[in-house]
């Protein structure tokens, strides 16, 4: 497994990925905006044996590193890739001092990984995707011990 920045070709994969593991995909157009025109966005792709098996949208915002999109293959789910994109990913924090994302209240096996990560439930966020379903505000506080 490898992780690096994505790329234009990426982004037929990108789109169709998303669309498959969200009921409320990005459109093409915002993952464009991301990858060409947001001085703050960071977008990645997670690669395993030579094919694109996630993705991740992160902002780093003056003190904040926001997870704005991440994902892996649901085919891949469950083999530790998630884990493995989730160290790399926080480990690009540089001055950032706490990372943020937010998780459908539904997806427990996200919100494990998370937790796992040492991220926090801090607020919920009620009918915040487009089918009314809550979302959870998560986030992890960097420090000396747990950087």
């Amino acid at each position: 497994m490898k992780v690096r920045p994505m790329q234009d070709s990426d982004l037929d994969v990108v789109v169709e990925l998303e669309k498959t593991v969200f009921p409320d995909p990005w459109s093409r157009i915002s993952f464009e905006y991301e990858l060409k025109s947001n001085p703050y966005s960071l977008p990645l792709i997670l690669e395993h044996m030579g094919e694109i098996a996630g993705y991740a949208i992160i902002w780093r915002i003056f003190e904040e590193f926001h997870i704005a999109n991440i994902a892996v293959h649901p085919n891949l789910q469950g083999r530790k890739m998630g884990s493995y994109f989730l160290r790399h990913i926080l480990s690009l924090k540089e001055n950032c001092s706490y990372a943020i994302l937010e998780v459908r209240e539904s997806n427990q096996r996200a919100i494990h990984l998370y937790e796992n990560f040492g991220f926090n439930i801090i607020m919920k966020r009620t009918r915040y995707y487009r089918n009314g379903e809550t979302a959870l505000v998560m986030q992890k506080i960097f420090s000396k011990e747990n950087d």
